[in-house]
Protein backbone atom coordinates (compact mmCIF):
# COMPACT_ATOMS: atom_id res chain seq x y z
CA UNK A 1 0.00 0.00 0.00
CA UNK A 2 2.72 2.41 1.04
CA UNK A 3 4.32 1.94 -2.59
CA UNK A 4 1.11 2.86 -4.59
CA UNK A 5 1.11 6.59 -2.43
CA UNK A 6 4.16 7.45 -4.91
CA UNK A 7 1.90 7.50 -7.98
CA UNK A 8 -0.90 8.99 -6.07
CA UNK A 9 1.54 11.67 -5.22
CA UNK A 10 2.50 12.13 -8.56
CA UNK A 11 -1.02 12.97 -9.97
CA UNK A 12 -0.82 16.03 -7.29
CA UNK A 13 2.24 16.96 -8.48
CA UNK A 14 1.46 16.77 -12.41
CA UNK A 15 -1.68 18.53 -11.51
CA UNK A 16 0.31 21.23 -10.80
CA UNK A 17 2.79 21.16 -13.06
CA UNK A 18 0.20 21.45 -15.85
CA UNK A 19 -0.39 25.17 -14.99
CA UNK A 20 -3.60 25.26 -16.03
CA UNK A 21 -6.84 25.79 -13.97
CA UNK A 22 -8.53 22.61 -14.83
CA UNK A 23 -5.24 20.45 -13.94
CA UNK A 24 -5.39 22.64 -10.78
CA UNK A 25 -8.49 21.44 -9.82
CA UNK A 26 -7.55 17.74 -10.39
CA UNK A 27 -4.66 17.79 -8.44
CA UNK A 28 -5.74 19.79 -5.47
CA UNK A 29 -8.74 17.82 -5.20
CA UNK A 30 -6.67 14.73 -5.22
CA UNK A 31 -5.00 15.98 -2.16
CA UNK A 32 -8.40 14.72 0.04
CA UNK A 33 -9.40 12.00 -2.13
CA UNK A 34 -6.05 10.01 -2.21
CA UNK A 35 -5.97 10.63 1.75
CA UNK A 36 -9.40 9.56 2.25
CA UNK A 37 -8.61 6.50 -0.41
CA UNK A 38 -5.14 5.88 1.15
CA UNK A 39 -6.64 5.78 4.60
CA UNK A 40 -9.27 3.16 4.24
CA UNK A 41 -6.86 1.04 2.77
CA UNK A 42 -4.18 0.99 5.68
CA UNK A 43 -7.63 1.00 8.50
CA UNK A 44 -8.58 -1.95 6.62
CA UNK A 45 -5.07 -4.00 6.60
CA UNK A 46 -5.26 -2.92 9.89
CA UNK A 47 -8.46 -4.81 10.51
CA UNK A 48 -7.02 -8.16 8.51
CA UNK A 49 -3.97 -8.00 10.96
CA UNK A 50 -5.54 -7.59 14.18
CA UNK A 51 -8.52 -9.98 13.55
CA UNK A 52 -6.97 -12.43 11.37
CA UNK A 53 -3.22 -11.86 11.82
CA UNK A 54 -3.21 -11.32 7.61
CA UNK A 55 -0.26 -9.64 6.45
CA UNK A 56 0.67 -11.05 3.62
CA UNK A 57 -1.26 -10.79 0.62
CA UNK A 58 -0.78 -14.52 -0.11
CA UNK A 59 -2.75 -15.27 3.22
CA UNK A 60 -5.44 -13.39 2.32
CA UNK A 61 -7.63 -15.84 -0.17
CA UNK A 62 -11.16 -16.32 1.23
CA UNK A 63 -11.09 -12.78 3.72
CA UNK A 64 -14.10 -11.65 2.16
CA UNK A 65 -16.35 -14.40 3.53
CA UNK A 66 -14.51 -13.83 7.03
CA UNK A 67 -14.67 -9.95 7.15
CA UNK A 68 -17.02 -8.74 4.13
CA UNK A 69 -17.45 -5.14 5.36
CA UNK A 70 -14.07 -4.24 5.93
CA UNK A 71 -13.50 -5.58 2.67
CA UNK A 72 -16.17 -3.80 1.03
CA UNK A 73 -14.50 -0.97 2.21
CA UNK A 74 -11.26 -1.94 1.00
CA UNK A 75 -12.82 -3.07 -2.38
CA UNK A 76 -14.66 0.82 -2.39
CA UNK A 77 -11.18 2.27 -1.98
CA UNK A 78 -9.08 0.20 -4.52
CA UNK A 79 -11.66 0.78 -7.29
CA UNK A 80 -10.97 4.63 -6.25
CA UNK A 81 -7.67 4.18 -6.80
CA UNK A 82 -7.71 2.74 -9.66
CA UNK A 83 -10.05 5.57 -11.06
CA UNK A 84 -13.48 3.61 -11.42
CA UNK A 85 -16.59 6.06 -11.30
CA UNK A 86 -18.24 6.82 -9.12
CA UNK A 87 -15.73 6.89 -6.25
CA UNK A 88 -13.44 9.96 -5.43
CA UNK A 89 -10.33 9.13 -7.93
CA UNK A 90 -11.96 9.23 -10.81
CA UNK A 91 -13.28 12.77 -10.20
CA UNK A 92 -9.46 13.33 -9.84
CA UNK A 93 -8.20 11.51 -12.59
CA UNK A 94 -11.35 13.44 -14.77
CA UNK A 95 -10.22 17.07 -13.77
CA UNK A 96 -6.34 15.98 -14.56
CA UNK A 97 -7.17 14.57 -17.89
CA UNK A 98 -9.53 17.82 -18.17
CA UNK A 99 -6.86 20.31 -17.60
CA UNK A 100 -4.08 18.52 -19.61
CA UNK A 101 -6.31 19.01 -22.73
CA UNK A 102 -6.87 22.34 -21.55
CA UNK A 103 -3.18 23.06 -21.93
CA UNK A 104 -2.80 20.79 -25.11
CA UNK A 105 -0.88 18.47 -23.28
CA UNK A 106 -3.12 15.15 -24.78
CA UNK A 107 0.29 13.01 -23.89
CA UNK A 108 -1.19 13.02 -20.57
CA UNK A 109 -4.39 10.91 -21.27
CA UNK A 110 -1.95 7.89 -22.01
CA UNK A 111 -0.03 8.35 -18.60
CA UNK A 112 -3.27 8.65 -16.72
CA UNK A 113 -4.53 5.42 -18.61
CA UNK A 114 -1.32 3.60 -18.04
CA UNK A 115 -0.96 4.39 -14.45
CA UNK A 116 -4.80 3.67 -13.98
CA UNK A 117 -4.18 0.60 -15.70
CA UNK A 118 -0.77 -0.45 -13.14
CA UNK A 119 -3.04 0.60 -10.11
CA UNK A 120 -5.55 -1.66 -11.42
CA UNK A 121 -2.80 -4.72 -11.93
CA UNK A 122 -1.73 -4.29 -8.22
CA UNK A 123 -5.45 -4.14 -6.85
CA UNK A 124 -7.25 -6.50 -8.67
CA UNK A 125 -5.52 -9.33 -7.93
CA UNK A 126 -6.22 -9.05 -4.16
CA UNK A 127 -10.23 -8.23 -4.70
CA UNK A 128 -9.49 -11.33 -6.96
CA UNK A 129 -8.35 -13.32 -3.72
CA UNK A 130 -10.30 -12.11 -1.46
CA UNK A 131 -13.51 -12.22 -2.67
CA UNK A 132 -13.30 -15.45 -5.28
CA UNK A 133 -10.86 -17.95 -4.07
CA UNK A 134 -11.33 -20.35 -0.72
CA UNK A 135 -9.27 -19.57 2.39
CA UNK A 136 -6.99 -21.96 2.13
CA UNK A 137 -7.15 -23.08 6.18
CA UNK A 138 -6.89 -21.21 9.35
CA UNK A 139 -6.01 -17.84 9.91
CA UNK A 140 -2.59 -16.99 11.37
CA UNK A 141 -4.44 -15.59 14.23
CA UNK A 142 -8.01 -15.19 14.48
CA UNK A 143 -9.43 -13.39 17.16
CA UNK A 144 -13.46 -13.85 17.45
CA UNK A 145 -15.84 -11.14 18.14
CA UNK A 146 -19.44 -11.97 19.12
CA UNK A 147 -21.61 -10.16 16.50
CA UNK A 148 -19.53 -8.62 14.16
CA UNK A 149 -16.25 -9.59 12.01
CA UNK A 150 -14.11 -7.28 14.20
CA UNK A 151 -14.73 -4.99 17.08
CA UNK A 152 -16.73 -2.02 16.04
CA UNK A 153 -13.74 0.20 16.93
CA UNK A 154 -11.65 -1.50 14.03
CA UNK A 155 -14.44 -1.45 11.73
CA UNK A 156 -16.19 1.79 11.86
CA UNK A 157 -13.15 3.53 11.29
CA UNK A 158 -12.97 2.15 6.98
CA UNK A 159 -16.84 1.79 6.62
CA UNK A 160 -17.11 5.86 7.11
CA UNK A 161 -13.85 6.43 5.16
CA UNK A 162 -15.21 4.45 2.44
CA UNK A 163 -18.72 6.15 2.57
CA UNK A 164 -16.41 9.62 2.02
CA UNK A 165 -14.57 8.38 -0.93
CA UNK A 166 -18.00 7.60 -2.37
CA UNK A 167 -19.50 10.69 -1.43
CA UNK A 168 -17.18 12.87 -2.85
CA UNK A 169 -17.36 11.12 -6.05
CA UNK A 170 -21.40 10.99 -6.31
CA UNK A 171 -21.63 14.75 -4.74
CA UNK A 172 -18.68 16.01 -6.52
CA UNK A 173 -20.33 19.25 -7.16
CA UNK A 174 -21.92 20.26 -4.01
CA UNK A 175 -21.08 22.54 -2.26
CA UNK A 176 -18.40 22.34 0.18
CA UNK A 177 -17.25 19.25 -1.45
CA UNK A 178 -13.55 18.82 -1.84
CA UNK A 179 -13.42 19.54 -5.70
CA UNK A 180 -15.63 22.72 -4.87
CA UNK A 181 -12.98 23.82 -2.15
CA UNK A 182 -10.05 23.10 -4.80
CA UNK A 183 -11.74 25.32 -7.59
CA UNK A 184 -12.32 28.18 -5.33
CA UNK A 185 -8.55 27.91 -4.24
CA UNK A 186 -7.71 27.55 -7.94
CA UNK A 187 -10.18 30.81 -9.08
CA UNK A 188 -8.20 32.95 -6.65
CA UNK A 189 -4.90 31.89 -7.62
CA UNK A 190 -5.37 32.35 -11.70
CA UNK A 191 -7.86 35.57 -11.33
CA UNK A 192 -6.48 37.43 -8.76
CA UNK A 193 -9.54 37.76 -6.97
Amino acid sequence: LAYSTVSQVSYIALGIALVGPIANIGGLVHVMHQGIMKITLFFCAGNLAETLGVHKISEMNGVARRMPWTMAAFTVAALGMIGVPPVAGFISKWYLGLGAMEVGADWVLLVLAGSSALNAMYFLPILYRAWFLDAEGDWPQERHYPRAETSLALLLPPLVTAALALAAGLLASVPYSPQEWAKLVVVREFFDL
